[in-house]
């Protein structure tokens, strides 16, 4: 593109107008009617994922008082809160019912001139343009503050509108994948924790309400003692790590995700030959700070942070994989209520209820690694079509 000219890299065939700077008055019109009677209209609650019914979004915690002089919000308007904790600020489109109502201090507005409310609101919500006008135009205060008088004096780079409606539609188609597999992973993390409670025995039981066919009897309550000894790796001092390096160290805070800091090779070489460390299958636990938090080791070259991770050595009492399993529904045996730390005798003493077949441990614990696997499998998807929304986002707009 020629300088001055305002377009953006990635087009839908057809467009080549340049894009037009408008403020944003010049866009929409404000709303400003308002309840006259109690309950006139169901109450919105215009939040960072959208816009639900209030009694839905707070599960009927919420009474609200007196909604008399609430704004009116009509199908296809626009509203967002006007006060936030942070310089964020949120821009529905009311899709849900034929008319709603929210506080007054919410605005409420319709695009003018055929403009389109969903290019618009994506516009606000994810340009980075916009975004830091936003930053430098908002009031300052205890908390954040964006008023329609503010969000009217802030200008937007638009198209015409035929070419909105089409970058608006390929939006919310991405809108609806995302969505559907956000559902799809809530729901499978729900039957996870479902089939927990019902493939564990309950507290005080030692029979679980679901069993795969072929076994039976009760299963046997045992202290973690019975099945191995705590071993934890070579103390590493500070002076030991960098902010990048060859291996990755893992501490209380950071096993399961991104390491923060790095050991070499040589230490690592060393210490894992002179040392306890963990062999493939073994469940690291932090044990202190997010307490019980666990992570699989699958063999990489990585060194684990002294005392405050720790795994059980087993004897090959027990499948360590039901093991692992294990460490989700156990109740560590702490003692007294200001325990930060979850010291070795603890996590010796705690119990756990086991089957007596180690086939029935393996079948269980195969069965939640499936639903592991699918879990992450939808977590790298929704990653992933997130990455592409914003990469289209930066290449489609001004």
């Amino acid at each position: 593109m020629d300088k001055g000219i305002k377009a953006p890299e990635l087009r839908f065939e057809g467009f080549g107008d340049s894009w037009k700077e408008s403020s944003i008055r010049e866009l929409i019109s404000f709303y400003e009617d308002k309840t006259t009677k109690e309950d006139e209209y169901p109450v919105l609650s215009s939040t960072m994922s959208g816009i639900f019914l209030q009694k839905d979004y707070f599960n009927n915690e919420v009474t609200t008082r007196s909604n008399v002089g609430y704004k009116i919000v009509p199908k296809g308007y626009i509203t967002y809160r006007s006060m936030s904790d942070t310089d964020v600020f949120h821009f529905n489109v009311q899709d849900l019912i034929d008319k709603g109502i929210v506080s007054p201090a919410y605005p409420v507005f319709e695009t003018i001139r055929g403009n389109v409310a969903n290019f618009l609101t994506t516009y606000m919500n994810e340009n980075s343009g916009f975004k830091r006008q936003i930053a430098t135009n908002k009031e300052g205060g205890t908390r954040y503050a964006l008023s329609g008088k503010k969000l009217a004096s802030l200008s937007a780079i638009i198209p015409q509108s035929p070419e909105q409606e089409n970058i608006a539609d390929f939006f919310c188609v991405f809108d609806g994948i995302i969505s559907n597999l956000q559902k799809k992973l809530n729901r499978t993390k729900e039957f996870k924790a479902a089939c927990l409670q019902s493939f564990f025995p309950k507290k005080g039981e030692l029979i679980p309400a679901v069993r795969f066919s072929g076994f039976s009897g009760e299963w046997k309550k045992c202290k973690l003692e019975e099945f191995g000894t705590v071993q934890t790796c070579k103390r590493i001092f500070k002076e030991q790590t960098t902010p990048k390096g060859e291996i990755p160290f893992f501490k209380n805070g950071t096993i399961g995700l991104e390491p923060d800091a790095f050991i070499s090779r040589k230490i690592f070489e060393e210490y894992r030959e002179l040392y306890p460390y963990p062999e493939i299958g073994d469940t690291l636990i932090s044990v202190v700070g997010s307490i019980g938090r666990t992570a699989e080791y699958v063999g990489k070259e990585e060194y684990f942070q002294d005392s405050n991770v720790v795994w059980l050595k087993t004897n090959g009492s027990i499948n360590k994989k039901f093991l692992k399993l294990s460490y989700q529904v156990i109740e560590w045996f702490i003692e007294g209520s200001t325990v930060k730390h979850l010291y070795n005798d603890n996590i010796l003493k705690s119990e756990i209820v086991v089957p007596e077949s180690q086939k029935e441990q393996e079948m269980i614990a195969d069965y939640f690694e499936e639903l592991e696997r699918m879990i992450t499998a939808y977590e790298q998807e929704l990653e992933l079509t997130k990455r592409m929304k914003k990469g289209c986002l930066q290449k489609m707009f001004v």
